[in-house]
């Protein structure tokens, strides 16, 4: 089907895979087809179930999908998460689950079923690896983010030794975003410095090689509307 997630058949790889040679990431325009594109945003923005996550402990903690938050438990939950990321690694988005480990997405008749069938696709597979320069690569974790007003994800490197993560992604489904609104995927190669950064987007995927320090800005209190995207990482198995 013509609305089913494909990649742009103009892509060069050659030139993408020499741009991630040279600093370990890439921002890819028009990774999708039109067609493709506009269906993937439509269903984030009208058929999907978000969540609140947040960080606690060494983990992390998902409101139910229904939970109704009363203005001061909303109060709370962002003052505290404000107050824990000063220290440390912390965050406050929405999320909505797509795949932990390459398995098919749970309800078959879901937009997202496709997606994720697509994300683990012999040709995105063999796109990515090519990409990549990593032929390990075996699979790709996914799930949809929203990130609204108040909304941040602070420095981190992205490393976990069990997971087998090879490099992180950013597939991006949001138009008409101001760059003063936040939400920028920042990159850190030296200490106190911002050495790259690419703003949320339409139809674009940024790769990454893992570790590597990043951090999505704090999405301004006079944002405009949602960021998008499906998130996560290519993974060995």
């Amino acid at each position: 089907m013509a609305e089913d997630p494909q990649l742009n058949p103009a892509l060069d790889q050659a030139a993408i895979a020499a741009a991630f040679v040279r600093s370990g990431r890439v921002h890819i325009p028009a990774i999708l087809t039109q067609a493709s594109a506009l269906r993937l945003h439509r269903c984030l923005e009208r058929e999907t179930q978000f969540s609140i996550v947040t960080r606690k402990d060494d983990g992390y903690v998902r409101l139910r999908p229904d939970a109704v938050l009363s203005p001061q438990q909303q109060t709370e939950l962002i003052r505290g998460a404000y107050r824990k990321a000063r220290d440390g690694f912390h965050y406050l988005f929405d999320n909505h689950p797509m795949s932990n480990d390459g398995e098919p997405y749970p309800d078959s008749s879901h937009y997202l079923a496709t997606v994720t069938r697509f994300l683990n696709s012999v040709p995105f597979l063999t796109f990515v690896r090519g990409v990549t320069g990593s032929s390990a690569i075996a699979f790709t974790e996914a799930q949809a983010t929203r990130y609204s007003a108040g909304h941040f994800l602070n420095q981190h490197d992205d490393s976990h030794g069990k997971h087998g993560r090879i490099a992180a992604y950013v597939l991006n489904m949001t138009p008409n975003w101001r760059w003063d609104w936040g939400g920028a995927l920042l990159f850190s190669d030296r200490p106190g410095h911002i050495s790259e950064g690419f703003l949320p987007a339409f139809n674009a995927l940024n790769i990454f090689a893992v570790p590597q320090e990043h951090l999505v800005s704090f999405v301004t209190p006079f944002a405009g509307a949602p960021r998008y995207s499906i998130t996560g990482w290519f993974r060995s198995h």
